[in-house]
């Protein structure tokens, strides 16, 4: 069981950023629409940022922040950060709330270039990027500098797209590799669609035909890469981190953990293909095509540590796709038709329908126990000592 506060702070911050999406979503002029996102992405500061002891890294950074002047640092654009932390008088917890208030204002500068079909982004980007900013805590706020890029990606303003990756980059090497993947994708695939016959066959046969070790094969060719710095680090010992016997149970999946997500992943790739075969944005195909690469490189390297920190950053943007596939005005009149029983049950119909309810059912399941039955949810003020 979770704590109280858990509980209500959660149940808030969730429903408050559905209700201020489908609401405030595309109001008018722009500095009314900032003063009112100052609303949920400040509450998605507190919230977040105020946990105490998530993931195996928060005691590590903790200590970072306490010592931001001491602390060898090697990650310059990380150091700065920590150090201007410390110059403001924050402590570790206004620590976190900073790098919380960082990654959410990115997000909300991502979603709003999506203006009209924003509505029900804003709903999703909590559930799709918790888990990775609040366990992955300096990865996270890396990844809010690529978020920033693809902004201006979806402006088509290239050297701001590539100073943000490098002010990322300063933060968490790692976020060049999915910015690397992403804009591949967006250079080749901007404005065709992964077929998602293929897509849906492959993470078919990633999820449930591939034995969960046999991605260690590339342990033995891994010592012919050159990636120098930490990287190299991980190359030189391929056999421990990449190698059939690193495959960390911990990650291993229960049948109904497994049955249920891969619907929700096969429902969003279907969904994905026909809302944006009936509604082409290349700022979205993109996107779209990238979610679903990471979908099932994810599934291919599910209990790889290391090779998730690659595939996470892909799928978290499922927000902006879905969000999409959710304000299609085609896919909405099918399922409400579906609903009413309103002429004949086409196989279309169906379809729409039962992935738009996997998806529904899947975060309702997911969420509703990361709310009510996660007693490591606790805030910095329920400990006796900090």
């Amino acid at each position: 069981m979770s704590v109280i506060e858990h509980i209500y702070l959660y149940i808030l911050l969730f429903s408050f950023f559905f209700y201020w999406g489908k609401n405030f979503y595309n109001v008018k002029p722009k500095e009314s629409f900032w003063l009112l996102a100052s609303a949920p992405i400040l509450l998605y500061s507190f919230v977040v940022g105020s946990r105490y002891g998530w993931g195996p890294d928060y005691m590590f950074y903790k200590f970072r922040l306490e010592h931001a002047f001491t602390f060898p640092e090697e990650q310059l654009g990380f150091r700065w950060l920590n150090q201007f932390i410390d110059i403001l008088g924050l402590n570790y917890v206004g620590g976190y709330v900073v790098y919380s208030l960082i990654f959410m204002t990115c997000a909300f500068i991502l979603i709003c270039s999506y203006s009209k079909d924003s509505k029900y982004m804003y709903a999703f980007v909590v559930p799709a990027t918790l888990p990775m900013v609040s366990n992955g805590i300096r990865q996270g706020v890396g990844l809010s500098f690529l978020l920033l890029a693809l902004y201006f990606l979806n402006k088509k303003n290239r050297i701001y797209a590539i100073g943000s990756l490098l002010v990322g980059a300063s933060i968490h090497t790692v976020t060049l590799i999915p910015a690397v993947l992403i804009f591949g994708i967006y250079l080749v695939f901007s404005k065709k669609l992964f077929d998602w016959r293929i897509t849906l066959t492959l993470y078919v046969i990633a999820s449930f035909v591939l034995s969960p070790t046999s991605i260690g094969i590339i342990a033995n060719y891994a010592h012919y890469i050159s990636l120098g710095g930490k990287f190299q680090l991980y190359i030189d010992n391929a056999d421990y981190w990449f190698g059939a016997d690193a495959a960390d149970e911990i990650y291993a999946q229960s049948a109904f953990a497994l049955i249920t997500s891969s619907l929700f992943h096969m429902s969003f790739i279907y969904l994905g293909y026909i809302s944006l075969k009936i509604k082409p944005n290349f700022k979205v195909i993109y996107l779209y095509n990238s979610v679903v690469f990471g979908l099932i490189f994810l599934r291919i390297v599910f209990l790889f540590e290391i090779l998730r920190r690659f595939a996470e950053p892909l799928v978290l943007l499922y927000f902006i796709p879905l969000g999409y596939i959710l304000s299609t005005k085609e896919i909405q009149i099918e399922f409400k038709r579906f609903l009413k029983g309103n002429g004949t049950y086409t196989l279309n119909r169906i379809l729409v329908s039962a992935g738009l309810f996997f998806i529904i059912i899947y975060h309702l399941l997911f969420w509703g126990r990361f709310i009510f039955i996660n007693p490591e949810g606790i805030f910095y003020w329920n400990i006796t000592v900090v």
